[in-house]
């Protein structure tokens, strides 16, 4: 068979419009892996992965394993990066939206020829820094959801130039420790965000070049492209190594600093096409209205990232607070929403509300659907953290495939997920193509994959897996295929917005002060983490020798006021009372080791 460009492209064009030959497919793409074959044009079958005729006739014909496999060599083979990917989608979907964003109230959108003109400005740019730099340069951004943010992103991710997405909301400390950490040299910072935070910027300024994302500063930084060759700008797409690390996200570490978690380009790649597997209706009809932090998995891989992949449009939500939310689906009319379990909550409140005294007759709460949300809403996905089934099942009955999953930041976000159409309660689904699982004789979930972070931050890096397998630190059951939480083995949870909260770090801090003799954080998919506290009978008898309350809790308030000082708005406690009596092994709340059974407790 004659495999040039052309004839491949002819393929693409059947399968867009509908005509799929299975066997077909597999046959040229054997084919293209045996013989000698131009980079493009592997490039050009590639792009058959995000239609989704092909990932339905695939799935249907039970061959998602096989084409999976041959996908991720043709990737190796063709050195298939994310710049390719982004160039492809710009020249097929030239004036079709990417982008929506909201300025003063209106809608402004944004074609894909138009933001890769855009990444072609900023890459240029940091070409001409990176050549006036004495070393390697290593990007940073630190900001909310923003246009300029996400350029600077997609830039560096296609373009090959290192880069580090800072959580917005974290401490002064933890930000000041991940830019050295990482050794960022170049930060990009939103305005407001620089002038809250600037003191940590004091220390570094002869190591640290800060751009600031407003419009003078960032005219500025575009500038500096008019000094360098287009084409040798357009040539650093090809020049990638697909095992380097194009990318750091930091998550909170276990008791302490956060964890840089590395990401390699095959790893992001790999990731695209696996999830396009697994939800085969996706395409270029789907919009995404999208409140999900970029430096979070979920919304950088899954929302940002797919978006592209599918040739998909993303909607930059003006905020995250729910009635903003509302009327941002009148706006945009997405068919698509990512969200934590609190606002389905919402959603589902908002919708009963409205149907009132007709929840039985289905086109009334159809229609309180649509209203809601706009009129498009198709699939929802519904992360970190429980949601009640009732939820989804409303949702599911109502034509909106409100699917669950479990992740990771380490597994690039998604692990399982549950099957459209086969929703099993309290079910975080089932495994993504191309992941393997295993649960240990402990119980614990251990993952292997293509799209497993392999390292942790460090010089030297550190591994992440141990004999080839991550493991996730949370205790699983499976059954017929399906996944089930069953407890965690790590010391963390997530607060009812979806934001990690690790509890012994902040047990430990609180349990330095003499006064404390036990400290135990409540808040897993809670709104607010509240503490209990059992004082410390010594310090008691000397300060507070008459135990009066009052002046108890006006002692722990002052405590807990000082510790909030250093923890990130969402990690501060909110609420505490204080116990009776300390936490013990006679009564199943310690382990052997005097480490708290949190089910237990709870």
């Amino acid at each position: 068979m004659n495999l040039s460009r052309e004839t491949i492209q002819k393929h693409v064009v059947q399968a867009e419009n509908n005509v799929v030959d299975v066997e077909e497919l597999f046959a040229i793409a054997h084919q293209l892996l045996e013989e000698k074959t131009e980079r493009k044009t592997v490039h050009t079958f590639l792009n058959l992965g995000h239609l989704p005729a092909v990932n339905s006739c695939i799935a249907e014909n039970n061959r998602i394993d096989d084409w999976f496999s041959l996908l991720i060599e043709l990737i190796d083979k063709s050195k298939y990066s994310f710049g390719h990917l982004f160039y492809n989608r710009s020249r097929k979907y030239k004036h079709k939206h990417l982008f929506h964003e909201f300025q003063k109230g209106k809608v402004v959108s944004h074609s894909y020829e138009n933001i890769w003109d855009e990444l072609l400005k900023a890459a240029g740019a940091l070409t001409h820094i990176e050549k006036s730099y004495h070393d390697k340069i290593r990007i940073g951004i630190l900001t909310p959801n923003s246009l300029r943010g996400a350029i600077v992103d997609l830039t560096c991710i296609s373009f090959h130039f290192p880069v580090i997405p800072i959580p917005a909301n974290e401490t002064k400390k933890d930000i000041d420790f991940i830019i050295k950490h990482s050794g960022v040299t170049h930060l990009f910072v939103d305005n407001e965000l620089k002038t809250e935070i600037n003191d940590i910027f004091l220390p570094s300024s002869n190591d640290l070049n800060i751009i600031n994302l407003n419009n003078k500063d960032w005219q500025t930084f575009i500038e500096q492209g008019q000094n360098s060759d287009p084409l040798e700008v357009l040539k650093r797409i090809g020049q990638v190594r697909m095992e380097d690390v194009a990318t750091i996200m930091y998550t909170s570490g276990t008791t302490g600093e956060p964890k840089g978690i590395t990401f390699s380009q095959r790893n992001m790649i790999v990731k695209r096409f696996a999830r396009a597997l697994a939800l085969t209706k996706f395409g270029s009809h789907d919009s995404f209205l999208s409140y999900l932090p970029l430096y979070h998995t979920f919304g950088r891989f899954l929302e940002l990232q797919g978006s592209i992949f599918w040739g998909a449009s993303y909607a930059f939500a003006e905020d995250s607070p729910y009635d903003t939310l509302r009327k941002n689906f009148l706006s945009i009319k997405p068919s698509v929403l990512i969200s934590v379990p609190k606002r389905w909550t919402q959603l589902y409140e908002t919708i009963q509300s409205l149907a009132a005294d007709h929840l039985e007759e289905d086109r009334i709460v159809r229609k309180a659907i649509k209203k809601v949300t706009g009129g498009n809403l198709k699939w929802g996905l519904s992360a970190a953290g429980y949601l009640d089934p009732d939820i989804f099942q409303f949702f599911q009955n109502n034509d909106v495939q409100l699917l669950s999953g479990y992740g990771m930041t380490e597994a690039t976000g998604g692990i399982t997920l549950t099957s459209p159409e086969e929703y099993v309660v309290d079910s975080v689904g089932q495994k993504l193509p191309g992941i393997e699982l295993r649960i240990s004789d402990e119980g614990e979930l251990l993952l292997k994959g293509p799209y497993i972070s392999a390292f942790y931050y460090a010089d030297p890096l550190t591994p992440s897996t141990d004999d080839g397998w991550f493991h996730t630190g949370d205790i699983f059951i499976e059954k017929d295929d399906h996944y089930f939480i069953k407890d965690r083995k790590k010391e963390i949870y997530k607060n009812a917005s979806g934001q990690t909260i690790t509890p012994q770090k902040i047990e430990n801090m609180l349990s330095e002060f003499d006064a404390i003799q036990s400290a135990f954080l409540v808040g897993d998919n809670m709104d607010f983490n509240t503490v209990l506290i059992y004082p410390d009978e010594e310090y008691l008898n000397t300060h507070i020798p008459k135990k009066e309350p009052a002046k108890i809790r006006s002692a722990f308030s002052a405590l807990i006021q000082s510790v909030n000082g250093f923890l990130a708005p969402y990690e501060r406690i909110i609420n505490y009372a204080v116990i009776h009596r300390d936490f013990s092994a006679e009564h199943d709340e310690l382990t052997q080791k005097g480490t708290f059974k949190r089910q237990n407790i709870l």
